[in-house]
């Protein structure tokens, strides 16, 4: 038996075309006999094609998907079969292919169409759009994708151009086994775009490859009765290899593109959660954050999952350990199963990317006027059970969750449970975490003891917010403020401070951990219920084997206070208040230029306080001068041997004698031991000296009493001249001042003897006393 065919010639392909176009019903004579001719190729590469698209199931897990793959084949199919027989070029084929795919694009954006099978503009825009866009799509967003937008137009397109260029090849060249290569790539397309499961695609793949090579055998004339049955043998046996490999587990997950893709946006990026914790309680304590209904009470509802810390602060890793964020399609989940809770999540006071979450999500629909916006923007953890919108929640958006929520295991069957091996990043933490966690664990045995050791171990700290009136605690959980929690007086701090330094006292001991931020809902709440900023918590997960990760709490209860001091007030700097602009100041006084205007009274004040003041000023400036004048000191005697005269021998007589009597030499000589004592009268002022005025009338009324005298003491004025020589140098060291004659003075009449005074030496000092001595 043979498949060899006598190949038809280009010209007569050519005529038969121009005698069916001249010819009303020709047409369909030459299509019926080129269908029974080739009608085999045409079925058997077309189903070639649609098997090898199968892998793409997982991926869209939606029916639309069957009706874009199957009409795009047959489309393509046709339109090969149309251009073969009509003997079109290939710029004509392509024109036709473009028309095709415009005229029937409701299949690769059915959700846009009137009906799902209408198209309209919106269709056309969407598949022309998606047509370089979705497969960019295919390996970012997390299946299933679904048939939203037109994430359908890359598997249409796919079937539409394998099918047309293998049923082209196949009918118009002589070379009919090259047509096998379009469905040979359009399986490893698939295989590339689709999930790393693989247990449905081998049998499939398998299968597939057999029947291309039964129908090349076939087509290239080469098949005999005896290759025949070994086609058949080799078919059955390729089934049976097929399904033992579909059986057996696959030894590792298979390669394709979005296991090796990153995703768009990096969770580094983001501030970490866990930082602004303290915020929460001080700006929105009784405030409403999230709005919950159907969410039982104790539940907890996570924000973020942090597992990398670096010294600073812990944040979410992004690595592929730790789970990456893909974009989500349809729904979280490929497949729904029972048992699962319907939540509705309102946003109240919080504004972050991080999407809360409860449990392990399954599906999540954003509602309201921002869905397309916060939809499109969806990516999700499956590891961590996590959500993160790029364009950001607001205070008012809403979503639907369908969420599972896992039991809490028991310390029983947490106990021959062994810690997990997961592979966690590097983490920086202080050696005080080391030390403490080593002093804890000292006795523990097991890693679930030492894990319940470190957990009592913080909870017998002091619980604080650090809010006005409470104990002070600073914020963060750098290594520094670990390092004072773990080794200060006193452990003091609230959530954030006790479960990062739990993980980090984990890690030291070698036992996986991650810091979870999210609120908790209170015990016994139900229904509809308004999480404040009080209910934010943070906790510690830590991995067994069969039970995934398990919660612990290292907070203290809020009742434990510190009490070893009084808390002082604390600097609490307030905001800025605008001043008010300084009021206008009025002009100054300007003196006034007649001096009429001029007060007098003032004036007349101002003259008569003159003389007082300058009095008061006399008087205090005097009584400085007094004060601050030096004492007089004795000088040295001169004329002695050896220095200064022995005291006592200035006697008031010896005195007398030396200025009233004696030699002038010795006189002059002994005077001069007091030249202090009797000033030159020149220094007394214009007054007090020889030619003064008071000089004049003190030597007048000597004068006068030497006259009074009578005759009896005739001799004393030239003693009293010889006195006044002396006084002259005894005081001023020098001649004294020439005496100018003048006219004679009339003698006076006796004094009575009560009035003349007596006691008095020539120069005037008083007998018996001298006020230098």
């Amino acid at each position: 038996m043979s498949g060899r065919t006598a190949q038809p010639g280009r010209r007569s392909r050519r005529r038969g075309a121009e005698g069916a176009r001249g010819r009303p019903g020709a047409w369909r004579a030459e299509l019926a006999g080129l269908l029974r001719a080739r009608g085999a190729d045409v079925a058997v590469l077309t189903a070639l094609v649609l098997l090898a698209l199968l892998p793409l199931w997982p991926v869209f897990a939606t029916g639309h998907l069957v009706a874009a793959v199957v009409g795009g084949a047959l489309l393509g199919a046709g339109l090969a079969v149309v251009g073969a027989l009509l003997g079109w070029g290939a710029l004509t084929v392509a024109a036709g292919a473009v028309v095709t795919l415009a005229a029937c694009s409701a299949l690769g954006a059915p959700t846009t169409a009137l009906g799902g099978a209408v198209p309209t503009p919106a269709t056309l825009g969407a598949v022309a759009q998606a047509a370089v866009t979705s497969w960019k799509q295919l390996v970012t967003v997390l299946p299933p994708l679904g048939a939203h937008g037109g994430v359908l137009t890359a598997p249409y397109l796919l079937a539409f151009v394998a099918t047309l260029a293998a049923v082209t090849i196949a009918l118009r060249t002589s070379r009919p086994a090259w047509a096998l290569l379009p469905p040979a790539l359009a399986l490893a397309a698939a295989i590339l775009l689709g999930t790393s499961e693989a247990q449905a695609a081998v049998p499939v793949g398998a299968a597939g490859a057999l029947g291309a090579l039964a129908w090349g055998t076939w087509r290239t004339g080469r098949m005999h009765p005896g290759r025949l049955r070994g086609a058949v043998a080799l078919l059955l046996a390729g089934a049976v290899a097929g399904t033992g490999v579909a059986l057996a587990p696959p030894a590792s997950p298979r390669f394709v593109l979005r296991d090796h893709v990153e995703p768009p946006p990096d969770p580094r990026d983001f501030p970490s959660p866990l930082a602004g914790f303290r915020g929460y309680v001080k700006d929105h304590r009784d405030e409403t954050v999230l709005a919950v209904d159907g969410l039982p009470g104790g539940a907890r509802v996570r924000l973020a999952v942090l597992d990398a810390y670096d010294g600073t602060a812990w944040s979410v890793s992004g690595e592929a350990t730790s789970g990456r964020f893909v974009r989500v399609g349809e729904r979280v989940e490929p497949e729904l199963r029972e048992g699962l809770r319907r939540m509705t999540v309102t946003v109240g006071e919080y504004a972050d990317v991080w999407v809360p979450m409860v449990g392990r999500p399954y599906d999540v629909d954003f509602t309201g006027a921002r869905a397309a916006d916060l939809q499109g923007s969806l990516y999700v953890n499956r590891t961590t059970g996590t959500g993160l919108a790029v364009a950001g929640l607001r205070p008012g958006d809403s979503y639907e969750l369908l969420a599972a929520l896992p039991p809490e295991p028991s310390d029983s069957a947490l106990g021959g449970a062994p810690v997990a091996d997961v592979a966690q990043p590097q983490a920086l933490f202080p050696e005080v975490a080391t030390a403490a966690a080593a002093r804890l664990t000292a006795q523990a045995r097991t890693p679930l003891t030492q894990i319940r050791a470190i957990e009592s171990g913080l909870r017998l700290g002091y619980f604080s917010h650090g809010l006005e009136g409470e104990t002070p605690s600073l914020p963060g959980h750098g290594a520094a403020r670990v390092d004072e929690l773990l080794g200060g007086e006193a452990m003091i701090g609230d959530d954030e401070q006790y479960a990062a330094a739990m993980a980090l006292m984990l890690r030291a001991v070698g036992i996986p951990s991650r810091v979870v931020m999210g609120l908790e809902a209170p015990p016994g709440a139900g229904g509809h219920v308004a999480l404040t900023g009080d209910d934010v918590t943070a906790w510690v997960e830590v991995p067994f084997e069969g039970h995934g990760w398990v919660s612990f709490f290292p907070t203290p209860d809020e009742d434990r206070i510190w009490q070893g001091e009084s808390p002082s007030p604390q600097n609490r700097p307030q905001p800025q208040v605008l001043q008010p602009p300084p009021p206008a100041q009025e002009p100054p006084d300007v003196p006034p230029t007649d001096r009429q205007d001029v007060d007098t009274e003032d004036q007349e004040d101002q003259d008569a306080a003159w003389p007082r003041a300058v009095l008061v000023a006399a008087a205090v400036t005097g009584g400085l001068l007094v004060l601050l004048a030096p004492p007089a000191r004795r000088p040295a005697a001169q004329g002695q041997a050896g220095g200064a005269p022995p005291q006592g021998r200035h006697t008031r007589r010896a005195h007398r004698r030396r200025v009233g009597g004696g030699h002038g030499r010795r006189r002059r000589r002994r005077c001069r031991a007091h030249p202090r004592r009797h000033p030159p009268r020149e220094r007394r002022g214009a007054g007090a000296g020889a030619g003064g005025r008071r000089g004049r009338a003190r030597r007048a009324r000597r004068r006068r009493r030497v006259r009074a005298r009578g005759p009896q003491r005739a001799g004393r004025p030239r003693l009293l001249e010889r006195g006044r020589r002396h006084a002259g140098r005894h005081r001023g060291g020098g001649r004294p001042p020439a005496l100018v004659a003048g006219p004679a003075v009339p003698p006076l009449a006796p004094a009575p003897p009560a009035a003349r005074p007596r006691g008095l030496t020539p120069i005037g000092h008083p007998v018996g006393s001298c006020p230098h001595a």
